[in-house]
Formats: structure tokens, C-alpha cells, sequence
């Protein structure tokens, strides 16, 4: 690895506006074990240098790359009443960067497709690009087809399906066709021997549980609608019947400075609004979640938003 190349890997383990996931995706984009990612870098007040250091470093290790313009992010500041109460935080670009021309091109061809509404095509093209497995591009492709959907799963066992891959493959980027997938789990270990070689810091810091307590409430639940898949227009859900749900529990007070929102998978119907007492295991990017008993329910709960008009 090159010196530009190892400041890429410096500045993506620094900087406060890259998540944990985002770092994962540019270092191993920085350290060749990717040939072409995508990653968000947020800006407010207290990081505004950075967005001028990371192109000062892409334009010096000559990485084609791409920006997209401004756009707000907002953040949870606090659960007042009924009300979950969100603020403006600062700006976020989209960075796509490649290898180099040969990948840059591929991903010009897959734009062209998407904008032709040619996806399996263009999902093909995708899988070569970022380096998915191909057996896990044609199960995504299938995926699209609302026959095969309600064949092949409910609503319950299709966010589990999810789950499951998320905590058998949690360093890749692309859904795997199975937990038993080979070709992700080659994958996967190839990203974890880079990051440990490259990042070992940063890799303790990832695959370490982190334990907490704190209450939690039923914000809303995941519904997988048939405008989300290719040719359907309607907003009706995929699947009809729920004999299980995937719910977004919000922290009530912050952890680390910051709310968390986790993805919670159960048999159980709770009601939303309901707040709860949780033990929390978060590893990677995802968390084990143990509910204690009911302790309020919030009533008419809401997300508030104020946007400035410019």
C-alpha cells in the first residue's frame, strides 16, 4: 500500500464525519480490498475541514471519484412528551470512488441502465463493480419478483432472513443469498484479515461488544410495500398477514452523546409508543436486544421536524 493510499486509511479511522460503517467501507476501499465503494462524509461546525482534506487525499492517490452536492442530515436531540424531536446538524456529500477508469466506466454503464429502467441488468453490472457474489446478485434480482417473495418467505421470516445474514456476515456490503453462502463468507473473511492488517485499531473497536443498559420505545415497524419492487406501483404490502414484526425501538435518553435507533425482531405485537427497559449487545452493526416488561405507553407518538426555509 502506497503513502497516499495509507493516509486514505489514517483519514477514514480520524474523521468525525464518517460513521463506523462508512469507515469500514473506505478503508477497504483505500486498502485495494475493494475496487469501487460509496461513502457518506457528514459536515457541521466542528469537522468543516474535512471534507477539503478527504479530496486533498483522493486528488494526490489520483482515485477517480465522484460528489454529489449538499444535502441536510438531521439527528435525534430529544424525547419530549409525545413528541420525538429531530434537529438539522449539518451537511453530508456522497462520495462514489473507483480504482480506477475501468471501474469508473463500469459504473457510468450501470447509471446508463438505471436510467433506461433496465435494474436486472444494471444490478448485474453493480455486483461487478463492487465485488458481490454473483450467486448473491441473482438471488437479489429474484428478489424483486413478488411471486418469488411470497413463495418463498412471510413477513416474519423475511426480516429474519435479514437479520441472520446481518450477524453471519456483518463486514459485507451487498444482502447474502444465506448464512451458508461460501462465496460471502470468503468475502467477509477477506475484509476482516485486511482490517486486521491495515486497521487493527479500529477492527478491536468494531468487533468489540459493547453492553448498556436503558428504557426504549416502540417508534414504528418495518413494512416491506410493493412500490419498494421492480413494475409494481401500489404502496399494498408485500405480505398481508404478519405472524411477526420488525420494530424500530428508539433510546429515550442519549448514549455516547448520540439516540440510537435499533431494529428489534419478535412474535410479539407490541404497541407503539410502549416503553420498555433494554439490555443491549451492540457488535458491528447490529444488536441483540433483551425487553423487559412494559413500563408506559406514550400516546399519539410522533416525530417533530422544523426545516428552515431558505
Amino acid at each position: 500500500m502506497d503513502r497516499q493510499r495509507k493516509y486514505l486509511v489514517d483519514f477514514a479511522q480520524r474523521a468525525e464525519g464518517l460513521d463506523d460503517y462508512n469507515r469500514l467501507k473506505l478503508i477497504l476501499f483505500a486498502t485495494g480490498t475493494k475496487p469501487a465503494t460509496y461513502v457518506q462524509l457528514k459536515i457541521n461546525p466542528r469537522n468543516i475541514e474535512e471534507k477539503q482534506h478527504f479530496e486533498k487525499h483522493l486528488k494526490a492517490g489520483r482515485i477517480p471519484f465522484l460528489v454529489s452536492r449538499p444535502k441536510a442530515y438531521e439527528e435525534i436531540i430529544a424525547i419530549k412528551g409525545n413528541a420525538i424531536k429531530w434537529k438539522i446538524m449539518g451537511t453530508w456529500y456522497g462520495y462514489d470512488l473507483f480504482a480506477g477508469d475501468k471501474s469508473f466506466r463500469l459504473f457510468q454503464k450501470y447509471q446508463n441502465l438505471i436510467k433506461k429502467q433496465k435494474h436486472t441488468q444494471a444490478d448485474r453490472i453493480s455486483g461487478r463493480l463492487y465485488d458481490y457474489p454473483q450467486c448473491c446478485v441473482e438471488h437479489y434480482i429474484k428478489e424483486h419478483n413478488l411471486a418469488f417473495l411470497r413463495k418463498n418467505y412471510t413477513h416474519f421470516s423475511y426480516y429474519q432472513h435479514l437479520h441472520a445474514v446481518e450477524r453471519a456476515f456483518p463486514l459485507v456490503m451487498h444482502t447474502p443469498c444465506s448464512t451458508k453462502c461460501k462465496a460471502t463468507r470468503k468475502l467477509n473473511s477477506k475484509y476482516a484479515k485486511a482490517l486486521k492488517k491495515y486497521a487493527p485499531k479500529f477492527w478491536k473497536q468494531l468487533s468489540s461488544a459493547k453492553k448498556f443498559r436503558t428504557d426504549v420505545v416502540i417508534s414504528s415497524e418495518s413494512e416491506l410495500l410493493q412500490d419498494v419492487v421492480y413494475n409494481i406501483t401500489s404502496t399494498a404490502p408485500v405480505f398481508p398477514v404478519k405472524e411477526g414484526h420488525e420494530y424500530n425501538l428508539i433510546t429515550t435518553k442519549p448514549i455516547e452523546g448520540h439516540y440510537y435507533m435499533i431494529s428489534y425482531l419478535t412474535k410479539k405485537s407490541i404497541e407503539k409508543g410502549t416503553v420498555l427497559p433494554a439490555a443491549i449487545k451492540k457488535k458491528f452493526d447490529y444488536a441483540d436486544i433483551k425487553l423487559g416488561k412494559p413500563k408506559k405507553v406514550i400516546r399519539d407518538l410522533h416525530h417533530e421536524r422544523k426545516f428552515v426555509i431558505p
